[in-house]
């Protein structure tokens, strides 16, 4: 029957099906990636060496179908809530693969111009060598916990005893019971972060 006009499988192909898979399962196998492709599992390693660069492939589709839109000339803080932002409807629409994609190293060089950006920003703006990484990660977690509590149910904390617990009572009865629950912490959240940001620099 000769060759198929078009291949099976490229790495973009792979990685944007790793990406659903993670979506659909919390996480994914080989055996299962390739059924999903509809390849045999020896097929895949025509193309990756393995899980780690699958792993490297979604962040890479990640990266590709969200684009890099970030105005970096902006002032850092207004610069860094936009990144939050936008990492943040990123995840968003990956949640299961935030687990994989958060725990995986960094080796990528896309991901490296990225940082290089955000570490610029933040020398440029007066914030010391050694407190630029732990910045970024701090801002990091705080967005991937997010986008994990976006996916979360409305209402994570239930069943409370009025007598046993009054103030949490009190709280809960101001707390919205619908998704806008989530993006409220995320923007106090937020607010908060950089405004601590900002006090660590005045200093």
């Amino acid at each position: 029957m000769g060759r198929p006009r078009t291949p099976l499988l490229d790495r973009r192909r792979i990685g944007a099906a790793a990406l659903r898979l993670a979506d659909e399962k919390g996480t994914f196998s080989i055996p299962a990636l390739a059924k999903a492709l509809g390849v045999a599992p020896s097929a895949l390693y025509h193309h990756v060496t393995g899980r780690d660069e699958i792993i490297s492939l979604m962040r890479e589709e990640l990266a590709l179908t969200t684009g890099d839109t970030q105005d970096w000339s902006q002032p850092w803080a207004e610069a860094l809530d936009g990144w939050a932002r936008s990492y943040l409807d990123a995840f968003a629409a990956h949640p299961g693969a935030v687990p994989l994609l958060a725990t995986a190293p960094l080796a990528e060089p896309f991901m490296h111009e990225m940082y290089e950006k955000v570490a610029g920003l933040l020398l440029e703006a007066g914030f010391a060598a050694q407190d630029v990484m732990p910045l970024i990660t701090a801002l990091e977690s705080f967005v991937l916990g997010s986008a994990l509590d976006l996916v979360a149910p409305p209402v994570m904390v239930s069943a409370v005893a009025r007598d046993t617990a009054p103030h949490l009572s009190a709280v809960l009865d101001q707390t919205p019971t619908d998704r806008s629950r989530a993006t409220r912490a995320f923007d106090l959240g937020l607010r908060a972060l950089l405004t601590g940001f900002g006090e660590l620099l005045d200093r």
